[in-house]
């Protein structure tokens, strides 16, 4: 399906094949897969067609007989691969070792696809589907299983018969401590899970049992085939150890290149072979000096190797001339290509329109106080709307009015301490790039008149390093995928930005690799009140987080507290008391940033500091330790009335923010100080950490013992992630609206004039005669609430609005505009589709177990489907109903 045929590898393959100026790539796109008829799909010469979760594959092998193009993997044979039966079945035909074992079928036995029966008995002469099985099981004692008449004892897998069944059970000895370990496919980083105690094996459905093999090194072989001729093979930890899976700096599953031996060379053009499929992925195990195969699996790719791209691109080319060179004169003479339909007939993607969050930024921070003291209200210079402070002549001469307050008693109208703190804050970041100020009018309720403001000290929030090589990636990967799916949306692209600095620069970082170094500014238009954020919205917004705050502060359990609601309730990991759980995660704080005092106490300013060698983003230690200080003194606050402690949930955002800034850029750093002052200066990592000598990135060529020790050692710091992780997607999700009537009026507010410039461009797009491309790059405020309205709007999604979660750094909303034109001779009008596409940005759970390069950049996660095709006029119309709304007449 498209998220297959457009993944990274595919592309880097395809666009290799491009190079050569011998081939064309029309990709058939799932709107043409799924709901036309195989007459009107694209004639091709050669057919890249592979099974995936959702995709036809008894239509594709129709349509490849009804078209005969030459087909890199066999359509037919890859039925063999829906069944482990099959698969086993073969690999023993063909010669292949595999563990030993036993079968149990429920089901009747397999169900073998005809084409594909008569096919295996007259090329390799045996009939599908006759391998001995049993139907019951019995379990004679605790680690003996009867199937049928013969016997298998644990250690042993369990398998299900259906290959898209990933849920398999490792059943442990009494000897070994009994249990069962439950595989499945990767969730984050875990891909199995322990279970101790006595277990039964599975009683319903069909299954496999097969020997446990105590593999070498703890590790599995990935094998990866090219033809009969070429394999390759990566070795990864082996999912039975502890279920927790490595990621490299891409979040990509670590993975070690390794030869193979001369017999599973052997294995792979065996398994090619019989198979048809010359782009092929299986499992191998090792164990005392033999191989087994364990499962095949068709279609794969390893992923981010240059090398292999290059050799499957050659392999490929050479193939394609080869069957070329054989056709060429039958083409000329076979009537049945007269008149064929071409691939205009088929849907083709017309518009792309893409809302986009900017990329990795430094923590943004703020203080804030209202003031009505003269000098401070005469910086409004009579506006009656909020003016805001950029260059160092304004920002100077808003500290002068503090000044002027904090030195003239007779005007001095606020508090002095809040007056002296916010001075002496602007008089210290003045110089930091991104300082901004903000003075917002506040009315009496009254009178109506403007009698005080709001004074917002803002700094930080900067574009970072690793934010201009994600920017880049992105943009390189978009204009690849672009030029291979419709070149032609490449000849019209205009840019929409924010006026935050971090917005332009992540615009002026992307349209420099999309756009291959090409002049591209005067494609940009900055446009503030459409992506900068709404006013109009924050008194919603508001409200919002004030049953947020009472609700978290509420002292008893979840059963008594009047502001919950169905919409509030809490994952499994926050329990049943939410107070007590930020709490907890104050008292985590307290309790890092007291050990982070004692050691910068002990260690002095110079010595912190060399705890980590390299600083960037003009980070310093004393800035990392004021941030954290500023992060708890906000979290948790005293109410000087009472004297009770309450806790600011909506301060989530800055502390998970720092956390995950500082996994990425202050990694040592954020290890190192939080120790206990014994434990730091006893360590003897001390010295080669502050020296730069230790590093604990693994290198492809020299795989680590497994299990290996975690990459982050302080499991405090580690706990505080989880918590505030946890609490951070509960927080931010329901800061734009709790309810759904809510989330729509806050959308509406907030998106209104972002909503009718798509509304619009969907239009002009399907008037129009050429492709185009629109960006919108934006905040992170913005995805939040426009991914609200589309869920709300009625049309159907693939992806529940609670399983949303993070909204990371580029996080985009793509609305695809599909037009399939009419057959040749048919007055027909043509048609439209949209779909919308969504990726949750640079995003990783389990940030502090990757291996960080020295970008420090995470890698954007692919686009996948948000929700169906739909109609176009069909869209256009629910996403219009939205502006019928009163909030939006309001807006306007």
């Amino acid at each position: 399906m498209d998220t297959k045929s457009r993944s990274k590898p595919m592309t880097n393959i395809l666009n290799r094949l491009i190079a050569t100026k011998r081939y064309e790539v029309i990709f058939f796109g799932e709107k043409t897969i799924l709901d036309e008829d195989i007459e009107k799909w694209p004639v091709c010469d050669f057919l890249i067609s592979f099974f995936s979760n959702g995709f036809p594959l008894e239509k594709a092998f129709q349509y490849f007989r009804l078209r005969k193009p030459f087909s890199v993997n066999s359509l037919v044979r890859q039925f063999l691969l829906f069944d482990r039966r099959i698969v086993l079945e073969m690999l023993k035909q063909i010669g292949v070792p595999t563990p030993r074992h036993l079968i149990v079928s429920r089901d009747g036995g397999p169900q073998v696809h005809p084409v594909l029966q008569r096919v295996v008995e007259q090329r390799m002469g045996f009939s599908l589907g006759t391998m001995e099985t049993a139907t019951q099981v019995e379990e004679i004692d605790e680690d003996t299983l009867r199937v049928g008449s013969e016997i298998i004892r644990k250690p042993f897998v369990e398998k299900p018969c259906d290959a898209e069944d990933h849920n398999i059970y490792i059943y442990y000895s009494t000897e070994q401590g009994g249990g069962v370990r439950k595989l499945f496919r990767k969730i984050g980083n875990k891909s199995s899970e322990f279970y101790p105690g006595p277990c039964s094996v599975r009683r319903e459905g069909s299954y496999i049992y097969e020997e446990f093999i105590d593999v070498d090194n703890a590790v599995d072989v990935k094998v990866y085939t090219l033809g009969k001729d070429y394999a390759h093979a990566e070795t990864r930890k082996s999912p039975v150890v502890d279920g927790h899976v490595r990621r490299n700096s891409d979040g990509k599953e670590m993975r070690f290149v390794t030869q193979l031996s001369p017999d599973e060379l052997e294995y792979a053009y065996l398994v090619s072979e019989a198979f048809g499929q010359r782009v092929c992925g299986f499992d191998l195990l090792r164990a005392n000096g033999q191989s087994m195969v364990i499962d095949v699996n068709g279609w794969s790719f390893v992923k981010g190797n240059d090398s292999y791209y290059d050799t499957a691109a050659h392999i490929l080319d050479v193939r394609f001339q080869e069957a070329l060179h054989h056709r060429w004169f039958a083409r000329f003479v076979d009537a049945e290509n007269v008149g064929r339909v071409t691939y205009e007939s088929r849907w083709v993607l017309k518009g792309v329109f893409n809302v986009c969050r900017h990329a990795d930024r430094t923590p943004k921070q703020k203080v804030k106080c209202v003031l009505s003291s003269p000098p401070v209200m005469q910086l409004l210079d009579g506006a009656k709307t909020e003016v805001i402070f950029r260059q160092k002549p304004e920002l100077h001469r808003a500290l002068d009015a503090l000044k002027c307050t904090l030195s003239s008693p007779n005007q001095l109208a606020d508090s002095q301490s809040s007056l002296e703190h916010l001075a002496d804050v602007l008089e210290r970041k003045i110089d930091f790039p991104g300082t901004k100020v903000q003075i917002k009018p506040q009315k009496d309720k009254k009178s109506g008149a403007i009698d005080r403001v709001q004074f917002v000290l803002k700094w930080g929030g900067e574009c970072t390093h690793a934010g201009i090589v994600q920017s880049q990636d992105l943009a390189e990967n978009m204009r690849k995928d672009l030029l291979l799916i419709n070149r032609h949306l490449l000849d019209d692209v205009k840019i929409y930005s924010s006026t935050e600095r971090r917005v332009l620069s992540t615009v002026s970082s992307y349209g420099g690799a999309f756009f291959d170094g090409a002049k591209f500014m005067d494609r940009v238009e900055v446009r503030s009140d459409m992506l900068d954020d709404s006013t109009v919205a924050k008194d919603e917004m508001e409200v919002a987080k004030s049953q947020l705050r009472d609700f978290f502060n509420f002292p008893g359990p979840l059963s008594e507290n009047p502001y919950y609601s169905p919409s509030m309730k809490l994952p499994k990991d926050m329990g049943k008391h939410p107070r007590a759980f930020l709490q907890k995660t104050c008292d985590i704080m307290c309790r890092l940033i007291e050990r982070m005092e004692r050691n910068f106490d002990d260690l002095g300013k110079d010595g912190a500091s060399e705890l980590q060698h390299e600083w960037c983003c003009n980070e310093t230690a004393d800035l990392f330790r004021e941030r954290w200080k500023k992060i708890l003194n906000d979290f948790q606050l005293v109410d000087k009335k009472t004297g009770e402690v309450l806790y600011d949930p909506a301060k989530v955002g800055e502390l998970y923010d720092s956390l995950k800034y500082d996994a990425l850029h202050n990694r040592h750093f954020l290890e190192r100080i939080f120790m206990s002052p014994e434990k730091l200066t006893s360590s003897p990592m001390h010295e080669a950490l502050s020296s730069g000598q230790v590093s604990r990135s693994y290198e492809h060529s020299a795989p680590p013992e497994y299990p290996p020790d975690p990459l982050f050692t302080q499991q405090e710091v580690r706990e505080l992630y989880y918590k505030a992780k946890l609490l951070f997607d509960f927080v931010t999700q329901r800061e734009y609206g709790i309810e759904p009537p809510q989330r729509k009026k806050i959308g509406i507010q907030a998106s209104v004039p972002l909503l009718r410039q798509l509304i619009a461009d969907l239009n002009d797009v399907k008037v129009g005669k050429s492709a185009r491309m629109r960006f919108y790059f934006t905040k992170e405020s913005h995805i939040h609430t426009l991914l609200n309205l589309v869920f709300l709007c009625d049309m159907q999604t693939m992806i529940p609005y609670e399983k949303v979660g993070e909204l990371d750094y580029l996080t985009h909303i793509i609305f695809e505009v599909y037009e399939r034109k009419p057959d040749v001779d048919a007055a027909l009008a043509r048609e439209y589709s949209l779909r919308i596409g969504f990726s949750p940005g640079a995003n990783c759970f389990h940030v502090l177990d990757m291996n960080v390069d020295a970008t420090h950049a995470l890698k954007v996660l692919p686009r996948r489907n948000f929700t169906y095709h739909v109609p176009l006029d069909k869209a256009i119309e629910k996403l219009r109903e939205l502006l019928d709304d009163p909030n939006a007449q309001q807006e306007n």
